[in-house]
C-alpha cells in the first residue's frame, strides 16, 4: 500500500544488495566477454537517438526510460549469475512464476467467450503476452524433469507443468500454442537422434511423449482445438478481420520503413498505419493498430539497424550456445549438454510467440537472452579463464 513503490522495486533493489555485497567476484564477470550484450546496449542507445524525432515523442520518451531500466537490471543479473548453481535457481524460479500465473488463469476461467482476459504482467497487461511469457517454461519443466530422480521435485514438475500448459489452453492464443509445439520439438528431437545419450534415453523420451500426449487429453477442449486449427484454415482478406489479417500490417510496416528508413519510434507504428493500411481493409473499431509482430516492429521502431540489431542479438545467442555445447560435450556433461539445448528450446519458444505480437521491449525476451549469456559464461568464459590460471 505504498505509494509509487512496486514490488519490482524492491527485487531490484535486493539484486543491486547482492551485487554490492560480492562485488570483488561480480566485477569479473565483463560484460562485452559474451556477444549478446553488445547489441542490447545497441538497441538501447537505438531508442535513445530515435527520441529526437520519434512520431509520438512522450510515448518513445517512456518505452526508452522503461527499457533502459530494463538492460540495467539485466546486466546486473549477468553479473550476479555467475554459477551453475544460480542459473538453476534462476530457471527453477522462472518456472515456478508461470506455473503462479497458471494458478492464476485457472481461478479466473474463462471470462470471455472461449478465452481468458484481466489476468496480465506489468509490461504484458493482455493475456497473449501472457501466454507468450509462460510458453517457454514447458521445455524447461520437461528437461528438470527428465534429469532429476528426486521425487517431491519431480511431483512439483509435474503439477507446475499441469497449471502452465492448462493456462495456455485457456487462453487460446494460437501463438503460444505453436510456440510450445515448436520448443518441445526441438528439444525432444535433440534426446531423440543426438549421439549423446543416457541410459535408456530413447525409452524416456517416448515415455515422456506418451505421458504428454495423455495429459494434453486431459487439458485440451473442443474450443481450444477449433482455434488451435484456425492456424492453417483462416484465409487472407480485406473485407473481414481474421489472424490472418496481421499480413497487411507486416506489408504496411515495409513500406513505413521505405519512408522512414531510421524508425518512428515507440508505437509509432500504431499512429501511421491509417496512411498505410488498404483504405478497403476491415480493420475492426480502428485504423490504428499494431503491427502485431516484432520482427516489424523493430523495422518501424528503430528502422532497419533496429531489425539488423534484433537478427543479430539471437544470432549472437545460437552462436554462444552452440559453443557450450562443444565444451560440455568435450568435458562429457550430458546433463548440462540438454540443459543449453532446454535454453535454446526456451528461447526457440519465445521467437516463435513474439513474431505475432509486439514483444521488442519485452522482459521476457531479454531474460531468455540473459539464459544463454550467464551459460556462455559459466560453461565458456570462466573455464577458459580457470584453464590458463592451471597452465
Amino acid at each position: 500500500m505504498v505509494p509509487s513503490l512496486s514490488y519490482s522495486f524492491f527485487t531490484v533493489i535486493l539484486m543491486i544488495v547482492v551485487y554490492l555485497k560480492g562485488y570483488g567476484d561480480h566485477k569479473k564477470n565483463h560484460f562485452f566477454d559474451v556477444p549478446q550484450f553488445k547489441w542490447i546496449y545497441l538497441i538501447a542507445f537505438g531508442y535513445m537517438c530515435v527520441s529526437f524525432y520519434a512520431v509520438l515523442p512522450d510515448i518513445h520518451k517512456s518505452a526508452t526510460i522503461d527499457f533502459v531500466k530494463l538492460v540495467v537490471i539485466m546486466s546486473i543479473a549477468y553479473k550476479i549469475v555467475d554459477t551453475e548453481k544460480k542459473l538453476d535457481g534462476v530457471l527453477w524460479a522462472y518456472v515456478a512464476g508461470a506455473a503462479y500465473i497458471g494458478f492464476m488463469v485457472f481461478q479466473v476461467g474463462r471470462n470471455q467467450g472461449d478465452r481468458v482476459e484481466g489476468v496480465g504482467t506489468v509490461d504484458a497487461p493482455d493475456t497473449n503476452g501472457v501466454a507468450a511469457a509462460i510458453a517457454p517454461t514447458i521445455v524447461l519443466s520437461l528437461y528438470y524433469f527428465w534429469v532429476n530422480n528426486n521425487k517431491v521435485a519431480r511431483l512439483s514438475i509435474v503439477i507446475a507443468t499441469a497449471f502452465i500448459a492448462n493456462a495456455i489452453v485457456l487462453i487460446n492464443s494460437r501463438g503460444a500454442f505453436l510456440a510450445t509445439v515448436v520448443s518441445l520439438a526441438y528439444f525432444m528431437s535433440y534426446q531423440f537422434f543426438s549421439k549423446y545419450q543416457r541410459r535408456h534415453q530413447k525409452a524416456s523420451v517416448i515415455g515422456v511423449l506418451l505421458l504428454g500426449l495423455i495429459g494434453a487429453a486431459f487439458v485440451v477442449d473442443e474450443s481450444a482445438l477449433q482455434r488451435f486449427s484456425s492456424i492453417k484454415s483462416e484465409k487472407l482478406s480485406e473485407e473481414q478481420e481474421t489472424g490472418a489479417t496481421r499480413v497487411f500490417f507486416w506489408l504496411a510496416a515495409i513500406d513505413m520503413a521505405k519512408d522512414h528508413p531510421f524508425g518512428v519510434g515507440a508505437s509509432g507504428f500504431e499512429a501511421l498505419s491509417p496512411e498505410y493500411l488498404p483504405m478497403e481493409m476491415d480493420s475492426g473499431s480502428s485504423r490504428n493498430r499494431a503491427v502485431h509482430s516484432t520482427w516489424f516492429e523493430a523495422l518501424t521502431e528503430l528502422g532497419y539497424l533496429g531489425l539488423f540489431f534484433l537478427v543479430m542479438m539471437l544470432r549472437a545467442c545460437f552462436k554462444a550456445t552452440a559453443r557450450c555445447k562443444r565444451e560440455l560435450v568435450n568435458a562429457n556433461e550430458i546433463n548440462q549438454y540438454y540443459k543449453i539445448i532446454a535454453i535454446e528450446a526456451a528461447l526457440l519458444a519465445y521467437i516463435v510467440a513474439m513474431s505475432f505480437l509486439n514483444r521488442y521491449k519485452a522482459e521476457i525476451l531479454y531474460w531468455c537472452i540473459l539464459f544463454t549469456a550467464c551459460s556462455y559464461n559459466i560453461y565458456v568464459v570462466k573455464r577458459d579463464g580457470q584453464n590458463r590460471g592451471i597452465n
